[in-house]
């Protein structure tokens, strides 16, 4: 007969056992699955851990209503996935410089309702990209960690067509920036003319030239003085207008004191003359560059994106 301490024992050491197998089970339950509340409602991050461009992770998929968050050369984007069952397209989300990308979701309702009629969204994280398409020696070394555009239209959206079956060219896709997200709306929407139906830029910059002393442009392509010819026709989106032909809707707070709103009004009176048949609308309420202003734009860029074939 077993004495009853060493049975006593016996079992402290079953409850011990099962205790740290419980506590496996949750850490790997919680790798694989993060669950966060936001706006009330249960959101589910997928992650998607990629080591190189070879080794992409193969078992993520998109549930209809729930978010998920990948990573693509291990940089973050999130997808918002629509409910619905058909999808209508897909959204290119792009944000200011350094802005958190789910500022989007979080301080505007365009995710939820671009979701409500079909759409997805997908967020990337951008950092301090200013959207060029190459950094050169003269980038500020701290800031060639950020993406470029390059990788926004090598990288991102190849994988995104590939794995996902998003932004394919007959669907209703759109891109949607604010601040230097706009100026990246330009230069994609040149880059990538076939892809998207419309887009919106809010509060951008598009001539550099008359921002020579900017410590954002200054940083990746050195100083004006310098480099005349790099500020002038590179990623230039003015230097451009001629080959401009997405429809594209134009908003700009006339009381911006962050990105002068005579950057937009130049860039929409180039538009309007060289492309006089093109859908160009220009919005400038008396507004500053912040959501409050953003936010209310959300509806004035849905409307837009109907009207559009």
């Amino acid at each position: 007969m077993i004495p009853p301490f060493i049975a006593r024992i016996k079992n402290l050491r079953k409850i011990l056992f099962f205790a740290l197998f419980l506590v496996m089970v949750s850490l790997v339950t919680i790798s694989v699955v993060r669950i966060s509340i936001e706006r009330g409602q249960v959101m589910y991050k997928q992650d998607s851990i990629q080591k190189s461009n070879k080794d992409r992770e193969n078992n993520v998929i998109l549930m209809p209503g729930k978010d998920t968050l990948i990573y693509v050369n291990n940089r973050k984007v999130l997808i918002k996935v629509s409910g619905n069952n058909k999808r209508e397209g897909t959204f290119l989300l792009l944000s200011g410089w350094n802005f958190p990308p789910d500022d989007w979701y979080t301080k505007t309702k365009l995710c939820e309702k671009a979701s409500k009629e079909g759409f997805f969204l997908v967020l990337p994280e951008m950092g301090k990209s200013i959207y060029q398409e190459k950094n050169f020696p003269e980038t500020r070394a701290d800031w060639n960690q950020y993406p470029t555009r390059k990788w926004v239209i090598d990288s991102l959206i190849p994988f995104l067509q590939n794995k996902f079956g998003l932004f394919k060219e007959k669907e209703r896709n759109f891109i949607v920036g604010l601040s230097t997200g706009a100026r990246g709306v330009a230069l994609i929407a040149l880059d990538l003319p076939k892809l998207f139906k419309g887009v919106a830029a809010l509060s951008g910059d598009y001539n550099q030239l008359l921002l020579q002393h900017d410590n954002l442009i200054t940083g990746y392509y050195g100083p004006y003085h310098k480099f005349k010819d790099r500020w002038k026709k590179i990623d230039n989106p003015l230097s451009r207008i001629k080959e401009f032909n997405l429809p594209i809707y134009l908003g700009h707070g006339t009381s911006d004191k962050v990105v002068p709103p005579e950057q937009t009004k130049i860039f929409y009176d180039a538009l309007t003359k060289s492309h006089p048949q093109l859908k160009v609308k220009l919005h400038m309420p008396d507004a500053g560059h912040d959501y409050n202003y953003w936010s209310s734009e959300v509806d004035n860029i849905l409307g837009f994106f109907k009207e559009l074939k």
